[in-house]
């Protein structure tokens, strides 16, 4: 129920950088490498570079100029992160702005699910953002030897078989999402599920709605696999294989990877409940590390970030990347796209409760992060629009305003449609204890009744079956994701109940009173 995917048309009218221009500036950086160390040639190569400089900036100003990322001041940072939490109705938000070098500007406000004041140092569940760090482990166990990208899923993991519907898929179709595994929650974030993903493959059948390999299809399955992988090629645990591949270099080792500590350091969340901020338990799926379940502070995020910026600077931007259908190319667990003539690396994450988002702008050696304790399906464009305002923010120093809430009106339709229920209710009702009838026939009493029933069983059934399969997930899981929404569906699935038996009464008792008088 992530919507990292959906995101994406929000930049499709971004401005693009020309080609030309990007040439000058590669040129403009050769020549001033070449000069370096030169003294002879300084000055020649000082008037490339002032030809070159002059070459960029009528080139911008043909473009209507291109953004030049600035940090914003701490104050400017502390007021947008306040008002975005108040916005959406966060306890807690945080966010920093980071370099190769380290923090630039921080801010953070609010509190956490057991009351206590947000800081750098305070857990967040990081979700999808956990993807990244599982294509990073996978590139660089690529880099020693240990996995290769283009072996097929089933040479390392041989009991996954069952879940991919073509043998030849590769760990390079995993970390692109082209294997053609369905996004399903039916089988990801189980709380309760302690096994390794290598464990668990074996027992995991083939999921409904596969597809054919080859196509970018964004799913925590491929992830899932992706940790069974690491797990089955080098012997140990996911969590020893990603400290040393990304938590140790990026200095994070205090990032949280077992289950027990996930358990007791990690506060709970908060998910929308009627407009405010119901809390929410959030666990742990041990078999989901590289997918989502990855837990830890906004500095260690921060510290993270800070890493992979260089290594995307060092040449891992440059690596292949899949067209995703949404205006941006996937890969090495990033989306990639053009946001007002810088290239923007970013990915978001979510669990019930909990939303993080991070993204790289290697030109302009800055990275974002951003992490809040509320989130629910119901209102995923409005907090996800946070991470995308704190993106344009850095970059040209602009916000928009949040998407209105789709919480109200789906509330309202679903509130609506019970009130109508509820007057029938009371309608019935009122004939039944009034003694009021009307002539029923045999005939006429059994085809009401035959209606009623057939229209009251298939919205039922319509219900339980359509809406499951239309959004994704179970009722139960629909619970975790939108309790708010999944509470008034019930009551709604009860009145339509009720109503149904209710008509069906009101035939039997009125046909037998008629023929009794």
């Amino acid at each position: 129920m992530e919507n990292e995917v959906q995101e994406t048309q929000r930049w499709r009218g971004s401005k693009r950088c020309l080609p030309s221009l990007e040439g000058h500036i590669r040129h403009a950086n050769m020549w001033a490498g070449r000069a370096e160390g030169e003294a002879d040639n300084m000055l020649k190569a000082a008037r490339r570079a002032l030809a070159m400089g002059l070459c960029v900036a009528f080139a911008a100003i043909a473009m209507g100029g291109v953004a030049t990322a600035e940090t914003p001041s701490p104050t400017q940072l502390q007021e947008a992160v306040v008002n975005w939490a108040s916005e959406i109705g966060a306890p807690g938000m945080t966010a920093q702005i980071v370099d190769t070098d380290g923090v630039l500007a921080a801010a953070s406000t609010g509190i956490d699910g057991n009351g206590d004041p947000v800081d750098d140092g305070s857990p967040f569940v990081w979700g999808a953002v956990s993807k990244q760090l599982t294509a990073a482990t996978v590139l660089g166990l690529e880099q020693e030897g240990v996995i290769d990208a283009e072996a097929p899923v089933v040479a390392i993991v041989p009991q996954a078989s069952g879940m991919l519907a073509d043998p030849a898929t590769t760990v390079d179709d995993l970390v692109h999402h082209t294997s053609g595994l369905p996004h399903d929650l039916s089988v990801t974030d189980d709380w309760t599920r302690r096994e390794s993903a290598a464990e668990l493959a074996g027992s995991l059948p083939q999921p409904a709605g596969v597809s054919e390999r080859g196509e970018f299809r964004y799913s925590s399955l491929n992830y899932l696999l992706l940790q069974a992988v690491v797990e089955e090629s080098t012997g140990g645990s996911f969590a020893d294989a990603l400290e040393s591949e990304v938590l140790g270099p990026a200095d994070a080792t205090d990032t949280i990877t077992d289950p027990t500590q996930y358990t007791e350091d990690v506060p709970p969340g908060h998910v929308p409940f009627f407009g405010s901020a119901k809390p929410i338990d959030v666990g742990v799926d041990s078999a989901g590390l590289g997918y989502g379940y990855l837990a830890g502070s906004i500095e260690e995020l921060g510290r993270y970030a800070s890493w992979r910026l260089g290594e995307l600077q060092d040449g891992e931007a440059s690596m292949p990347a899949v067209d995703t259908g949404q205006g941006t190319e996937y890969g090495a667990g990033l989306f990639h796209e053009n946001i007002d003539g810088q290239e923007v690396w970013w990915h978001s994450g979510a669990v019930p409760g909990y939303y993080t988002y991070v993204a790289f702008v290697p030109g302009e050696n800055t990275a974002i992060v951003l992490a809040t304790n509320k989130y629910g399906e119901i209102e995923a464009e409005r907090i996800a629009a946070v991470g995308r305002n704190l993106t344009t923010l850095v970059l040209d120093g602009s916000t928009t305003a949040l998407p209105s809430s789709l919480a109200l009106p789906a509330l309202g339709i679903l509130l609506g449609l019970v009130a109508v229920l509820v007057a029938v209710i009371a309608w019935v009702i009122t004939g039944l204890f009034t003694g009021k009838t009307r002539e029923r026939s045999l005939v006429g009493a059994g085809v009401r009744i035959a209606i009623a029933a057939l229209v009251g069983g298939a919205v039922l059934f319509g219900a339980f079956i359509g809406v499951p399969s239309l959004v994704g997930a179970s009722l139960s899981v629909m619970w975790l994701w939108a309790p708010d929404v999944t509470l008034v569906f019930w009551v709604l699935l009860g009145t339509v109940f009720l109503a149904t038996a209710l008509v069906v009464a009101n035939e039997v008792v009125n046909y037998k009173r008629f023929r009794m008088d």
